[in-house]
């Protein structure tokens, strides 16, 4: 245990800027690189955030890039290799920790500078509705006599990672079905295509509100307000206690503190505005905020359990 106390902090310390001056920042409109196609949970969420900020930024506003390509892989290389001077951030997820280290991607999660965190979202097992699996108990069930094709977003995203985390804790193997948006992810699901996908609750909510999809588990600590009979994980025999997508904002290494500080008390604000935390709500998305150095921390754990699933999935680390 103190052992892995000293990797996080010495992770966490790789991911906070040092102080350098920066002055008269932000003079110009700043670019929110999202490494997905536009309709997903990243992409959602950070259009609500540059929208409020506006608020806050006197005419200049946080634009919206979509690079998508290799499960987040295009668009956290474009953000990793951008100049360091605060108008390049990367709407940064779970997958920039675990793309490095499960598929090689040319960066590693220390060559970016953490912003802040806005959510952090549980985890869900979904199926279709016309899906003859009615709770999670038959699903797993069936998981265990034959291996499920489950939708993702990609490979090394946190939905495939919470996947392989399941089928240790379960001794169960999926057969995964990764997409390149969440466009995809739906047809597969509204198509029959798939026996069930693994979604942030967010999305998943507003798909099992909407129709067509359902919920079979949730991996939260508690249940989600208005799925109160949706089981935890944990009380599913999953052997996952809690499984969720982080996002937040993050800048290249060696931008100046000055400019990561400014745009830490942006994000701070943003999440504060009643507007901005209602209509998340509505969404599904829990608003939670962290600072550079608390986002920092939770980059660090995070990479500490991938490393650690990866290892006892027997899969080869890339760096």
């Amino acid at each position: 245990m103190k052992m892995l106390k000293c990797v996080v902090l010495a992770a966490a310390a790789a991911v906070v800027g040092a102080p350098v001056h920066a002055a008269d920042y932000p003079s110009r409109n700043i670019d929110l690189v999202v490494p997905f196609n536009p309709g997903g949970a990243v992409d959602t969420t950070s259009r609500m955030a540059a929208e409020t900020a506006k608020k806050f930024l006197n005419g200049i506003e946080i634009k919206i890039i979509n690079k998508d390509g290799g499960g987040g892989v295009v668009g956290q290389t474009f953000a990793a290799r951008a100049k360091p001077d605060g108008y390049t951030m990367l709407a940064i997820t779970n997958s920039a920790v675990s793309s490095p280290l499960l598929k090689g991607a040319p960066f590693k999660i220390t060559d970016f500078t953490a912003v802040g965190l806005y959510t952090i979202d549980p985890e869900v097992i979904a199926v279709p509705d016309t899906s003859p699996f009615k709770t999670i108990t038959d699903f797993m069930a069936a998981a265990k006599q034959r291996k499920l094709n489950i939708v993702s977003s990609g490979a090394g995203t946190s939905h495939h990672m919470a996947g392989l985390a399941i089928e240790l804790g379960a001794k169960v193997e999926f057969t995964y079905v990764f997409s390149r948006g969440f466009g995809e992810e739906l047809q597969a699901m509204l198509g029959g295509h798939v026996d069930g996908a693994l979604w942030p609750f967010g999305i998943a909510k507003q798909q099992a509100v909407g129709g067509g999809t359902r919920i079979l588990a949730v991996a939260s600590n508690e249940s989600m307000p208005g799925f109160e009979s949706v089981p935890t994980w944990e009380k599913s025999g999953l052997g996952v206690p809690a499984w969720q997508t982080f996002r937040g904002w993050a800048v290249p290494k060696g931008t100046p503190q000055e400019v990561v500080t400014f745009l830490s008390d942006l994000l701070k604000k943003i999440t504060a505005e009643p507007d901005y935390r209602a209509k998340m709500d509505k969404a599904g998305f829990p608003v939670v905020y962290r600072n550079a150095e608390g986002f920092a921390k939770t980059i660090a754990e995070e990479d500490v359990l991938t490393r650690r699933i990866m290892n006892e999935k027997g899969l080869t680390l890339k760096k």
